[in-house]
């Protein structure tokens, strides 16, 4: 397939090269669970308030590193992709006299957070209906297989 040098999808949110990120501690029965424990081990949660979140989230301090050659191939690849069905799907729509409304796409590592709580790349990719978003953790895994 000759993907290279066609349109890209404006569609695309790329989170990859994200570090120093943390998944904070879940509310919810996990969260009680996690303070109990914290109390009985000796812990302070006076101290430690600011480190508990009460919904699951992505915390921690955000530092950004370039993508390798291969990471920016594999989002074009996926963008180029995305295009091509926006194409198709817009014009399928288009002549039943509808409009298609086109999902975003967000490419991460490791974790994120979407619409549909928090997600991990070792789940592999997903479409959320939240928020309407495909999200794809490790698109260069996907590109190495073609």
């Amino acid at each position: 397939m000759r993907w290279r040098n066609r349109r890209e999808s404006s569609n695309v949110e790329d989170r990859r090269g994200m570090s120093g990120r943390k998944l904070a501690v879940g509310g919810g029965i996990g969260g009680i669970v996690v303070a109990i424990l914290y109390l009985l081990l000796g812990g302070d949660l006076g101290d430690s308030v600011q480190d508990l979140q009460l919904s699951p989230q992505i915390g921690g301090p955000a530092e950004s590193r370039p993508l390798t050659a291969e990471e920016q191939d594999a989002g074009k690849f996926v963008s180029v992709i995305l295009a091509d069905t926006e194409d198709v799907w817009n014009t399928l729509f288009s002549g039943q006299g509808k409009s298609y409304l086109e999902p975003r796409l967000v490419l991460f590592s490791d974790l994120t957070t979407s619409g549909c709580g928090t997600a991990q790349s070792a789940s592999g990719p997903f479409y959320c209906p939240e928020d309407r978003t495909v999200y794809i953790g490790s698109a260069e895994k996907c590109f190495k297989a073609l």
